[in-house]
């Protein structure tokens, strides 16, 4: 009795006690805690709870009681189906400081880290800012459908428009909804993604199958949608690879240039791309610095005019391809490695000037902090898309003594979403 107790639903009345990260809203009842979607800290709502998942319980809301004077109209027609965004529902200042509490609580819950020197926010437009965008398509017989999955969900929410994506790409959606996607595609569920340019006016696209590519498909994608320059298809089932054009674009930053193939990662928030450089690099400077998890070179290429010497490290082929490429016209400064940031620390004793890290959103493992600290670089920046991850090194880092804290810096790359991206600077204790 007890089990069915715990897993039966219920229609509850509870306050939102505050915002967590995932976008959900928290509220306690003397059963546990709910998760929802949909709320802001102070409201009151009507809310369906069901089954109980490690000690947690999420909740539908049925009906807003009272709502908070932060709450606005979301702009996307979408949202509350669409999985993409959470935070529409609040003013954009709003989001700002609701990503801050929760970076901070973080720090303070999982880092055991107080009093810090937290700098303004980068922030720039919040719509129109995704030079990327990835599809979920279906094509049968009730005709074509072509957009995002829905929250917690693998179902389809068929969208018109995305206000946070690019123009370009929003123009994307429009040909293939208005009769070419029909046309193009092949039957069943394909996924599409295209990546636009710096000026929006040209792309590349990656298109996921099981199965191989219609006749012809690439070419018939490109005079379909205007400026698309190169196309991949990539079957699922075989890995096989079929590209049209020159399997990559050239994303100018200033008067930096990147070479980006189609998996390659790649920020994805085109109005803030040389604030975050800058925010990055800072004022460091010296002989030697070691760029890890690097990409493409977005931070290398740049911290060539600042060091005499620039090693970086990145293990994802295609990315690491570009990185190559990339650093090309500064090949007597830098030095691009094809390997696992893992191997690469176990294998060098060398001292640096500074350390530049980027890791994925699982943060550093185990043996990367620990080649850190025994490496013991004179300044250290982590670049981080995940707090709690970002928390729980962090405290390695300063717990150690070896560290501390000069400054966190949150740009918010993701508007109208949970995503935290933070830039934390370090130095080495003398």
């Amino acid at each position: 009795m007890e089990a069915e107790t715990e897993t039966r639903e219920q229609l509850l009345e509870v306050v939102i006690e505050k915002m967590v990260y995932g976008g959900e809203g928290l509220a306690r009842t003397p059963e546990g805690v709910l998760l929802m979607q949909g709320v802001l800290a102070g409201e009151t709502v009507q809310a369906l709870a069901g089954e109980r998942h490690q000690g947690v319980r999420r909740a539908q809301v049925k009906q807003l009681l009272t709502s908070s004077p932060q709450r606005v109209v979301p702009q996307c027609a979408h949202y509350g189906q669409c999985g993409g965004c959470h935070y529409q529902h609040t003013s954009y200042e709003q989001q700002l400081e609701l990503k801050k509490q929760i970076l901070i609580e973080c720090f303070e819950r999982i880092g055991k880290l107080t009093q810090l020197n937290i700098l303004p926010t980068i922030s720039a437009n919040p719509w129109q800012y995704r030079n990327r965008s990835r599809w979920q398509i279906m094509n049968d017989a009730s005709g074509f459908a072509m957009g995002y999955h829905e929250h917690s969900s693998h179902q389809l929410c068929p969208v018109k428009e995305c206000p946070i994506s690019s123009p370009y790409l929003n123009a994307t959606i429009e040909i293939l909804r208005n009769g070419s996607g029909k046309e193009l595609f092949p039957e069943g569920k394909t996924e599409l993604e295209v990546f636009a340019s710096d000026a929006d006016r040209s792309g590349l696209a990656t298109v996921w199958a099981f199965g191989p590519p219609p006749m012809g498909f690439g070419e018939r994608l490109m005079r379909a949608v205007p400026g698309l320059e190169s196309v991949c298809w990539i079957n699922k089932s075989t890995k096989q690879r079929i590209g049209w054009g020159p399997g990559a674009i050239t994303y100018h930053v200033g008067d930096y240039h990147f070479h980006i193939g189609h998996e390659a990662f790649f920020q994805v928030n085109r109005w803030l791309t040389a604030q975050m450089i800058e925010a990055v690099i800072g004022d460091i400077k010296g002989r030697e610095v070691l760029d890890l998890y690097a990409g493409v070179g977005l931070f290398s290429l740049p911290l060539a005019r600042r060091f005499e010497r620039v090693t970086a490290v990145e293990n994802d082929a295609e990315a690491a391809k570009n990185l190559q490429t990339n650093l090309g016209v500064v090949a007597q400064q830098a030095n691009a490695v094809r390997k696992n940031v893992e191997q690469f620390l176990m294998t060098t004793d060398q001292r640096w000037d500074a350390v530049i890290a980027d890791p994925p959103r699982l943060g550093m493992s185990a043996p990367v902090r620990e080649n850190l600290l025994r490496v013991k670089p004179n300044k250290l920046v982590y670049v981080s898309c995940d707090p709690a991850t970002l928390a729980r090194d962090l405290k390695e880092f300063v717990g150690s003594s070896a560290y501390q804290i000069v400054s966190v810096q949150m740009i918010d790359q993701f508007p109208q979403t949970f995503h935290i991206e933070t830039v934390v600077h370090l130095e080495r204790r003398e």
